[in-house]
């Protein structure tokens, strides 16, 4: 029976895409040459330093007053953001694995009123967790059938007699039961690694932490965020923006997959409930009460994106509402004294993005003033003004691809803006009523039909460029009838105004209509993402490969003969436990299409619900998908990159005797005495560790080649059945290595 391969392509590979290449080679170029990142950087400040002064000194004079400014403070806007950028993303850290701590953890999962399919693998992935835990289902949504799956499960169940402040509320209610030192907050849909406490735990040996947060990865690649595979709408945020920001510690909560200090929570008097945004107010209180916080550049939780643009469009609002509210008038946690300059700063940056579409308006009436009115807000728009503006332009895109690692594609910010213009539009009242939020769930487990449903959500950029559009038309047509016929009915303009104004006006039309053809195109019909596998199965006593899964459905690969005449199968899957068990999920298959699989026509792919034989081959299929294929694939990447650590340790590999001579997080490498193995042989390890203690796993070989004293060399993947030992022999550290010196002879 053979082992889930996922190469590191593979969407189920949850791993940063700032150490790992991704299609924007660009960007991943970058991910190790650090010191040219910061050289970039430097002069991408130095030319937004020349082109500004060059504005207010040889572009004012002459220039319309009110249309100068109200340019001039968007572009200076966009510098601002720059150089946050800069500020945060400047250096990343590696991410280094702990010791783990041997403490209590309380571990809660919240939820309300979402489909159990989306709870159930999130309760499996939190019993599969390693360490001293008691799992929590706080159920704001009182739903009877919870109840019944948290008694099924074996974890306790906590209710409330209302929803008083949403979320945070539902966690302050549980809070006074709590008795493990550290509390780990799970969303509903985020579904953790075994390894969560053997990554994180550590970190709370220094008194001074209070949370340790860690990515939100994403499982459904169809979602509407994700731009390619493993990269996302917010991998900046998580992967660039979040450890970066560990130099500077303005780190935050992000309401989910983060471990908390409950002495430190109870201190400030639970969850903040002031915001809807109650994971950034909490990080403020707790910073002011003199705590630190970190993050762990590992995804080791995998959660659910947003479907389509309404669920995107509802998720974001509550972000900016939550975040401008956190700034209103006597309630400026994020500008408080208590806190280091540099933190404020970076704080900021949060901030001012929920404010950004007041800049596209700012650049939208520049373009139009020219367009239509012929009004230009610069005095002087000659060479020198196309040098400078092109240097500034040039060395900014630049220093922005290196900084962002490869994590976001170049105007992917314009497009997310755009798509969430009036959202935030409608947010920004909350920055100076003190009217109560209302906290709206992100809605999960859609279809995104697409179409003019879609449109209607973009109708407020769509207008704006509909109206830039007609501008273009407009004022071109014009020059055009002046040309032929000597007619023209616009104010004349300066060529080079008009050339730059045309440029962002296009490529904003671009970008938008781009966007608009993409929403209304969109058809994603499934409320559950299949994770595809690579997994041996029968079918009707037939062999065959499973290769895309869930809890409710799979699909098939079996010679074209064995197809049923009755439309359904009898299937049985081989699965493994995240512990390296073999386990075998059985079930009926109802064939809802079938297709080639082959050219030949000699192999089909067959598709359908599930109806599995038991609770027990549900859960089986459940920890494959969700717990042991994210988790497989993650080793396996880091087993090529992760630095080997030599080490002299006894062992048993298989039913040889061997002497394990280097370790990293997902490899090792043994010498052994004349090895009956071959390459792809999966076999059982025994390490003896230091203290008497013992290490169990598979190893996968991968290689196999002539060591020394008349021993062979064996090396490849290891899955571990626990990781945290790891720390106390070799340094953890997920950092992006260039091929050259990568070790791939495991």
């Amino acid at each position: 029976m053979s082992q889930v391969h996922i190469g590191e392509n593979s969407p189920y590979s949850p791993v940063p895409t700032s150490v790992r290449k991704t299609d924007l080679s660009l960007g991943s170029w970058f991910q190790s040459r650090p010191i040219l990142i910061k050289v970039m950087s430097v002069l991408g400040i130095l030319g937004g330093l020349a082109y500004f002064t060059f504005r207010l000194v040889v572009t004012q004079p002459g220039a319309n007053p009110p249309f100068f400014w109200l340019l001039f403070s968007a572009e200076l806007f966009g510098f601002l953001t720059f150089l946050i950028l800069v500020w945060d993303a400047w250096e990343i850290k590696p991410t280094p694995r702990l010791r783990q701590l041997d403490v209590p953890v309380d571990i809660l999962i919240t939820v309300y009123n979402e489909d159990i399919e989306i709870v159930e693998p999130t309760i499996i992935g939190a019993l599969k967790i390693r360490g001293n835990t008691t799992i929590w289902l706080c159920d704001d949504g009182r739903n009877p059938e919870y109840k019944k799956l948290a008694k099924r499960y074996g974890i306790k169940y906590q209710v409330r007699d209302d929803n008083k402040h949403a979320k945070a509320g539902n966690i302050n209610a549980v809070l006074p039961k709590l008795t493990g030192e550290l509390v780990l907050v799970l969303d509903a849909d985020h579904v953790p690694s075994p390894d969560f406490l053997e990554a994180t735990s550590g970190y709370f040996a220094d008194l001074k932490v209070a949370l340790v947060q860690t990515a939100h990865s994403f499982r459904n690649h169809n979602s509407v965020m994700h731009d390619s595979q493993g990269r996302h709408e917010q991998s900046l945020f998580f992967d660039v923006l979040l450890p970066g920001r560990n130099r500077v510690k303005s780190v935050f909560w992000c309401g989910s997959a983060g471990l908390l200090r409950r002495s430190a929570l109870v201190e400030i008097g639970g969850m903040a409930t002031y915001t809807s945004t109650e994971d950034f107010e909490t990080t403020l209180r707790l910073r002011i009460a003199g705590y630190e916080m970190r993050y762990h550049n590992e995804h080791i939780v995998q959660g659910l994106a947003p479907d389509n643009l309404e669920a995107y469009i509802v998720q974001r609002f509550r972000w900016a509402q939550g975040t401008l509210a956190s700034y209103r008038k006597g309630y400026r946690l994020g500008w408080s004294r208590k806190l280091p300059l540099r933190e404020r700063i970076s704080y900021f940056g949060g901030l001012i993005y929920y404010v950004t579409p007041i800049q596209r308006a700012a650049f939208a009436i520049s373009v139009w003033s020219v367009l239509f009115l012929g009004v230009i807000p610069v005095g002087y728009a000659g060479v020198w003004y196309l040098a400078f503006w092109g240097a500034w332009v040039a060395f900014s895109l630049l220093a922005v691809a290196a900084l962002e690692r490869g994590s976001t594609q170049p105007f992917e910010g314009v497009r997310n803006n755009m798509i969430a213009l009036e959202a935030f539009y409608k947010a920004m009242p909350s920055l100076f009523t003190k009217k109560p939020l209302h906290f709206a769930v992100t809605p999960k487990n859609e279809v995104d039909l697409g179409g003019w449903r879609a449109i209607k959500l973009l109708r407020l950029p769509i207008a704006i460029g509909l109206v830039t559009v007609i501008g273009l038309i407009y004022r071109w047509s014009s020059i055009g009838a002046f040309d032929l016929w000597g007619w023209s009915w616009v104010p004349p303009v300066d060529p080079n105004a008009l050339y730059i104004a045309t440029g962002f006006a296009l490529l904003e039309t671009f970008i938008l209509g781009n966007l608009a053809v993409k929403s209304f195109r969109r058809r994603q019909m499934r409320h559950l993402w299949r994770f595809p596998v690579d997994l041996t199965a029968s079918a009707d006593g037939h062999g065959a490969k499973c290769i895309d899964m869930h809890q409710a459905g799979a699909a098939f690969v079996i010679p074209k003969q064995a197809l049923p005449k009755n439309k359904s199968m009898k299937i049985s899957i081989n699965c493994r436990s995240i512990e390296g068990e073999h386990k075998v999920a059985h079930g009926t298959l109802a064939i809802k299409n079938v297709g080639p699989f082959t050219k030949s026509g000699t192999m089909v792919r067959v598709g359908g619900k599930v109806e599995w034989k038991n609770n027990e081959s549900r859960e089986i299929a459940i920890e494959q998908c969700y717990v042991v294929e994210p988790h497989t694939a993650r080793n396996q990447f880091w087993a090529r990159r992760a630095p080997r650590v030599p080490v002299e340790l006894a062992a048993k590999v298989g039913e040889a005797t061997a002497i394990c001579i280097n370790l990293s997080i997902g490899g090792a490498a043994f010498a052994i005495s004349n090895p009956a193995f071959q390459i792809g042989d999966e076999l059982d390890v025994v390490l003896k560790l230091n203290n008497e203690r013992s290490a169990i796993g598979v190893l996968e070989v991968r290689g196999i080649s002539e060591y020394k004293d008349n021993l062979s060399r064996v090396g490849g993947i290891m899955t571990w059945q626990t990781e945290g030992w790891l720390a106390d022999y070799t340094t953890l550290a997920m950092v992006p290595v260039r091929k050259s010196i990568l070790e791939f002879g495991i």
